[in-house]
């Protein structure tokens, strides 16, 4: 397997320990350097007697080390990673793996191995059908007791919320929870996300207990939708589709760029989205990981790549989300996207795909030949018939942009999502950057 620095950077807890890692990056500071086609491992002289024993899982990539700290990786891990990259030649390439290596590859797989669906096992379809209808008494009620709130709210008006803006809707998340309606439990999770003290704040609110509220309506009505849609609805709501289920189906293979990663952070637990788009498709996707904070990332990935690869995609009457299907190749080659779209197109995009799919949240479009203005302490995006679009970006995010375009004119990617674009990064003579 063959890294980058950009892609060890990613695996970093911290710059803190980006640093560390670097200074161990020297032959002089190791006793040991050892390569498998299956891990890495080497013996890092450390102030203490004994040497500290680390090792990198290739296969299902992870860190182990003997030292105490708590971090992870630690500083040991990437600083054997980073001493791979720029000195393979100090590594030896072994057969077998150490024994103690041996021992801790070999327990990972065999849990990874038990992770797996078993092809013989038995489903007791009778036990699994009682559970699906329980939960979907659970489901009912909860919905019930979610539009009652709704309606409870709108008639006693919004106005005093602003003063209780992190617990008004405490209760009814938990009951949504309660529920196994975990979909709408994270819809009225983001409603604390509305700035209450900026102009305007009502109208988001409304426009998000309107949707919430058109999707209970459309569950309690899926037997009328669309096949597609009606899995996009209860997906919405919180009933999964396995991957195995999604993997089943045909994929759809092509060279895919690799548009921009985002990764967000919540408590423990790291979202990682990674927006593609098809050289001859032309079809967005999005892969969408998740990883505890102490995980590294799975892909290796980073923007710019591309990849051919096919993609396995969720029912959805506007299909965007996917999985990867089988092997995922790094090509050498680059592609970068052509489009001749403005700020119209994408208008009379987004109104298109709403008609077919009311629920779709992030919509992703390129547009070209655009330019970045600052007025009455807005950022906008403007294109050559000097249409604007409100960006979402955050201030040092479209000072960074300002500073790669140069005040010029550029095609760019990104997500237009409740009535703003929110820029995820620039293409310039031929030159990807991205702003994520």
């Amino acid at each position: 397997m063959k890294f980058t620095q950009e892609q060890i950077l990613k695996f970093a807890p911290d710059d803190a320990s980006v640093k560390a890692g670097k200074a161990l990056a020297t032959p002089s500071k190791w006793v040991v350097t050892a390569a498998h086609e299956k891990a890495l491992w080497g013996d890092c002289q450390g102030s203490g007697k004994t040497p500290y024993k680390t090792i990198i899982d290739l296969v299902n990539l992870a860190f182990k080390c003997s030292c105490p700290s708590r971090k992870f990786p630690c500083k040991h891990g990437l600083g054997l990673l980073f001493l791979y990259v720029s000195h393979s030649s100090v590594f030896s390439c072994e057969e077998n793996m150490a024994p103690h290596v041996e021992e801790w590859i070999n327990k990972r797989s065999a849990k990874q191995e038990e992770k797996r669906p078993k092809e013989d096992a038995v489903v007791d379809e009778k036990a699994q059908q009682k559970r699906i209808e329980a939960r979907t008494k659970k489901v009912d009620s909860g919905i019930e007791e979610l539009r009652l709130w709704i309606k409870d709210l709108v008639r006693s008006g919004i106005m005093h919320i602003p003063h209780n803006a992190y617990d008004f809707n405490k209760n009814i998340v938990a009951r949504m929870v309660d529920a196994q309606a975990g979909g709408l439990a994270n819809n009225l999770k983001r409603l604390n996300n509305i700035n209450f003290y900026k102009e305007g704040w009502q109208k988001a609110l409304v426009k998000s207990l309107s949707k919430t509220y058109l999707l209970t309506e459309a569950y309690k009505n899926q037997q009328l939708l669309p096949e597609d849609l009606k899995q996009e609805v209860r997906s919405l709501v919180g009933w999964n589709i396995s991957k195995e289920e999604i993997l089943a189906n045909t994929g759809i293979t092509d060279d895919w760029c690799v548009l921009s990663i985002d990764t967000t952070e919540d408590n423990n637990l790291k979202t990682e989205k990674i927006w593609l788009y098809g050289e001859k498709t032309k079809c967005y996707a999005l892969i969408i990981n998740f990883y505890t904070t102490i995980q590294a990332n799975a892909n290796n990935l980073i923007s710019g790549d591309v990849v051919h690869a096919a993609l396995a995609f969720y029912p959805s009457p506007t299909p965007l989300r996917a999985l990867f299907k089988g092997e995922v190749r790094k090509e050498n080659a680059q592609f970068f996207p052509e489009t001749q779209s403005n700020i119209a197109d994408l208008f009379r995009h987004v109104s298109a795909l709403l008609a077919i799919n009311p629920f779709a949240e992030e919509i992703p479009f390129l547009l070209s030949s655009v330019k970045l203005v600052f007025e009455n302490e807005t950022w906008f995006l403007v294109d050559s018939d000097q249409k604007l679009i409100l960006l979402s970006n955050s201030e040092d995010e479209c000072w960074l942009i300002l500073s790669i375009t140069k005040g010029n004119s550029f095609l760019c990617f990104g997500i237009y999502q409740n009535e703003q674009f929110n820029l995820a990064s620039v293409f310039i003579n031929d030159k990807h950057y991205p702003i994520k």
